[in-house]
């Protein structure tokens, strides 16, 4: 049964609109635009801006770009000390020009009190989030949930290296996404990468050209469970195939297309480099 349902889904026509940077589902079919979310060019006013405690190694001017433009800014816990610090390095003598963060949550076991002290002058949102049975970023979306119209994708900076178990953590904050944000795409935005999560279905992702002409890698994970899937657009093509941990996992894969496609039963933490180097 399973197999019959995955080979006329993957099969089936649709249409729809793409939708920039984010997904728009058809009847079957989920579109996905990362090219802004990478390069940093387009419109952000549409999304909000996570910025987690890991250090800021993105381009500076990508930051700048996003942050500002974004509809609403959060610094979560230590994630205030990376923004302070960030603003208060010069350029040319004088001081980055970013807007304040609207929300600036979490425990604060992290949070300087020279940073917590800035951002109390500049008048911004703190709400305190003591609850140790969730992670500060987990926590962060309930209360950008409960401060702020709705927003069509959260993109969180954040580095992808370091400590694992905290990794592993925002990776599971991707889960509980779906319900404490439905319908809402969560991004995970490193110095050299993209991800998100790829909830059962159909999706069409459209690559940048770049990606494609340099071979930069991609993944596709199962986390939690197994996974049957079917790609086209990949160097390596999966056909039917069930991925899971202690067997097959799809990493280090490239592209052959500048589009790709993906049907899942289940859902997989989808991957793309940004930048041909290794970090």
């Amino acid at each position: 049964m399973a197999v019959n349902w995955i080979r006329s889904l993957f099969f089936q026509m649709t249409n729809g609109a793409v939708a920039s940077g984010s997904t728009e589902a058809t009847s079957a079919t989920h579109y996905w635009t990362p090219g802004t979310l990478i390069d940093g060019q387009g419109g952000f006013e549409d999304t909000a801006i996570v910025l987690l405690n890991r250090p800021i190694l993105l381009d500076k001017s990508y930051f700048t770009t996003v942050w500002n433009g974004a509809q609403v800014r959060v610094a979560v816990d230590g994630g205030t000390n990376r923004w302070v610090d960030f603003v208060k390095d010069t350029v040319n003598g004088e001081q980055r020009k970013l807007k304040p963060p609207d929300l600036v949550t979490g425990d604060f076991d992290s949070c300087n009190q020279e940073a917590m002290k800035y951002v109390e002058q500049l008048n911004c949102t703190i709400v305190r989030t003591p609850d140790q049975n969730a992670t500060d970023f987990t926590k962060s979306l309930k209360v950008l949930r409960s401060h702020t119209n709705e927003v069509a994708r959260v993109l969180t900076l954040c580095e992808s290296s370091g400590r694992l178990d905290q990794i592993m953590a925002n990776i599971n904050t991707l889960f509980l996404a779906l319900t404490i944000l439905p319908g809402v795409p969560i991004f995970l935005r490193s110095s050299n990468s993209l991800s998100w999560l790829l909830e059962p279905g159909d999706h069409m992702i459209d690559i940048p050209p770049r990606l494609v002409h340099e071979s930069i890698w991609c993944s596709l994970v199962p986390i939690g469970r197994s996974c049957r899937c079917t790609t086209e657009g990949l160097k390596w093509n999966l056909t039917e195939r069930i991925m899971e941990f202690g067997s097959l996992v799809s990493t280090s894969n490239t592209y052959s297309s500048e589009r790709v496609r993906i049907v899942n039963e289940e859902p997989l933490l989808w991957s793309m480099g940004t930048t041909p180097k290794d970090m």
